[in-house]
């Protein structure tokens, strides 16, 4: 009987060999068209043009403190912002000695972003294909995603809002698949994306909450007739549990290294110092007036169809008793709502790319007017009401919304980041001379001021700078040893008694101007104005306003050091 059953079994090398996984060409051809599209376009505006957002390039000095300042350690990537980005760019830092530019205008940030914009656009791809979306209706989602010109704009940028798009759709598909199956691999997956997410932006919190209480419903609701709470707990736990690992694991670092458990909250250089500082000067920066109305404005310039697809979402949902639709408007919907509420109430900066998770939220809400389906699937599907509508709004998408996101970046009352408006200067040049214009000048002081430094061959350690208004002049640099950097070992030291730790120069910037308290000038409050007793004036440089932005101080001992250190810091 053995034998029998044995031969029964018994099957062949082909009947029991795994099928071959073909490469699929078509999304690794999509992927690098776009990497490379995005990557370009930067390049172009920041190199030739010296249009780009701060914000990204600095970044990538994070990366550089972590692998090439006096004192290399990961932890110099620092705990104000979260990491992600950052750690991605250290790898492609070491490039920069055949690819100069991958420091010098922060190219390696460009590299990081555009891929996770690139692979947004793959999971677009990849839901479409879940949903069972024709061929036809696939392209345009892929392209009405792609083609945003806030997506073209940001792509490239450096900044993070692309591996937060990334990770939420990523979450999005599997919550998705979940909803349909319930299976737990789907769930895990979805947690580890927020987990993932929350690395870049701390944004993906409110995205976590949303998922975690859709997943609480939907446990309920599908095992209300059995004992349901043990469900509902456990599944939570899943879905929230990688988020809460890395959340802990970086407040706790943090706290270890620094003594701050939350430094975007609680640091001199964090968003709430940054916020406070702005509103004490009127700087302009929090330039969103306390009406609904223009955050309304901004919202549906971002993605005119906004309340419109979430109208139609709640009615599909009602008619249809098919919860899906809900995934995306707790995820997405809840950082877009929160960016609302923070610019409303000043709590941070409105800037116009935080609206952007309107625009795969409206996408994958289209979508999922499809319903899945083992049927062959023709190029143009539309078979249900739901799915014309979406086949309408990706349409809209595309034809509709590039356009008038395009044209409402290049007004300031709307684009309010000179990456946006700025263009103004490359599309018409004439109304808006290049020369004329204060965003082209941003970052060329530094580099000037840089180059400066590099031709005096200075040794290692010979300048002290705080790195949060001066990381461009670090960048620029060819010899970015000669700095001593607030991630150093000895910073400290070395601020209180320079003249013993070898500093020639202090590089202290001008407190009228600066985003968060600077600590040379916290250490010595008149360093800026006489050099407080331990400097000489020997070189100035203007900045992008044409104001006097740096300055450079000689350091001499003072005779009497002691008396001196006491009497020149504030409590």
């Amino acid at each position: 009987m053995s034998v029998d059953v044995a031969e029964n079994v018994q099957a062949s090398p082909e009947e029991v060999s795994p099928p071959q996984r073909r490469i699929s060409w078509p999304p690794v051809a999509l992927f690098l068209v776009l990497v490379a599209g995005y990557v370009v376009i930067n390049a172009i505006l920041i190199t030739r043009y010296n249009l780009f957002d701060g914000d990204g390039p600095s970044r990538v000095a994070h990366a550089g403190f972590a692998l090439m300042s006096r004192d290399p350690h990961l932890s110099a990537i620092g705990f104000v912002w979260n990491p992600l980005p950052s750690l991605i760019e250290i790898p492609l830092l070491p490039l920069h000695q055949w690819w100069p530019e991958l420091k010098k205008y922060g190219l390696a940030g460009a590299i990081q972003s555009a891929a996770f914009m690139a692979g947004s656009a793959l999971l677009v791809r990849r839901i479409a294909l879940d949903r069972g979306v024709g061929r036809v209706w696939r392209y345009t989602a892929v392209a009405a995603f792609a083609l945003h010109p806030m997506v073209v704009t940001y792509g490239g940028s450096g900044l993070s809002e692309a591996a937060e798009i990334f990770f939420v759709l990523w979450c999005i598909r599997h919550l998705l698949k979940w909803v349909e199956s319930l299976a737990v691999g789907d769930l895990a997956l979805a947690g580890i994306a927020l987990g993932l997410g929350y690395l870049a932006r701390y944004e993906v919190i409110v995205a976590a909450v949303g998922a975690a209480v859709l997943v609480a419903g939907v446990t309920l609701i599908r095992y209300r007739s059995q004992s349901p709470m043990s469900s509902v707990v456990l599944n939570m736990l899943i879905v929230i549990f990688p988020l809460g690992v890395a959340f802990l694991a970086w407040a706790a670092t943090g706290w270890i290294l620094t003594g701050e458990l939350f430094a975007t909250l609680t640091s001199q250089y964090g968003n709430t110092s940054q916020v406070a500082t702005s509103l004490a000067r009127d700087s302009g920066m929090l330039d969103v007036p306390h009406e609904w109305m223009l955050l309304a404005i901004r919202t549906l310039a971002m993605q005119p169809f906004t309340g419109f697809a979430v109208a139609i979402a709640v009615v599909v949902i009602v008619s249809t008793r098919r919860i899906d639709g809900l995934i995306p408007i707790v995820t997405f919907g809840s950082i877009l709502a929160f960016s609302l509420w923070g610019a409303y109430t000043d709590t941070t900066f409105g800037w116009f790319r935080y609206y952007m998770p309107a625009i795969p939220m409206v996408i994958v809400l289209a979508l999922i007017w499809w319903t899945p389906t083992d049927a062959p699937i023709s190029r143009w599907r539309m078979n249900t009401i739901p799915s014309r509508f979406g086949a309408a709004v990706l349409s809209l998408s595309l034809l509709v919304c590039v356009p008038v996101s395009a044209i409402s970046m290049l007004d300031k009352d709307i684009g309010n980041h000179h990456l946006q408006f700025g263009l103004n200067s490359l599309l018409d040049p004439d109304t808006y001379p290049p020369h004329e214009q204060w965003y082209r000048r941003v970052g060329v002081d530094d580099r000037i001021l840089a180059a400066y430094l590099d031709r005096q061959n200075l040794p290692d350690g010979s300048v002290l700078m705080d790195t949060f208004m001066n990381w461009g002049v670090w960048l620029a640099s060819n010899d970015p040893k000669q700095f001593i950097i607030d991630t150093d070992f000895d910073y400290a030291a070395a601020l209180n008694r320079p003249w013993d730790f070898g500093v020639r120069y202090l590089l202290v910037t001008n407190p009228e101007y600066n985003a968060a308290p600077d600590t040379v000038l916290t250490r010595y409050p008149t360093m800026w104005d006489d050099g407080a007793g331990i400097g000489v004036l020997v070189h100035s440089a203007q900045g992008a306003f044409g104001q006097e932005q740096w300055r450079l101080y000689r350091v001499v001992k003072p005779e009497v050091d002691e008396d001196l250190l006491k009497n020149s810091s504030r409590p």
